[in-house]
């Protein structure tokens, strides 16, 4: 069963309208730990084939204080995925495009999530060389070799947790580098 709602949302994904998405869509209300240490409300909308693991996942990263700087639907920043991660904003659905194609991305589906952006860049090379940094002021933390806060690498407690959750994370990619991305 779960194997045939996959597909079927897979199809959604490469065809649906955004109203037809939204019935496969769950809002979650989850606590978090802000770079100041205080508590705070966040709000994830997400695809229902995931909302429990989300759920365990922040309950246990609130638990041990992981700082998470803010968690807003996209929609409060336009719905401009560029915006929400220049705001270091940790969000899960946007109906977008996978950048530079027509192909609708993980977020579109609601099966991916970004964590601390800003901090965990994607970050790809063009075949010219150049390189493309999203978001865009986020060049400062593309060298992972460099030590600094808020850095999703495989030791780190929000990796772990995601991938014992059976997601895969894009700062394991070959071909474009996504820190901030986990996805299902």
């Amino acid at each position: 069963m779960k194997r045939f709602l996959l597909i079927g949302v897979f199809f959604l994904a490469v065809s649906a309208s955004k109203a037809q998405q939204a019935v496969h869509l769950d809002t979650l209300s989850v606590q978090h730990v802000d770079f100041q240490g205080r508590t705070q409300q966040g709000t994830i909308i997400c695809n229902k084939l995931i909302s429990n693991d989300l759920r365990q996942i922040f309950t246990e990263l609130f638990r041990k204080h992981y700082p998470i700087e803010r968690i807003r639907p996209i929609s409060e920043y336009g719905d401009d995925d560029e915006r929400s991660m220049q705001a270091n904003n940790s969000s899960c659905y946007c109906y977008r495009p996978i950048a530079g194609s027509k192909k609708l991305s993980k977020h579109a589906q609601g099966l991916a999530i970004d964590i601390n952006p800003l901090y965990n860049p994607c970050v790809r090379r063009r075949k010219d060389g150049t390189l493309i940094i999203q978001p865009s002021t986020a060049r400062p933390y593309t060298d992972r070799t460099r030590s600094f806060n808020y850095k999703i690498t495989q030791s780190d407690l929000c990796y772990r947790l995601f991938i014992q959750h059976g997601f895969r994370w894009g700062g394991n990619w070959r071909t474009l580098k996504d820190y901030q991305h986990f996805e299902k």
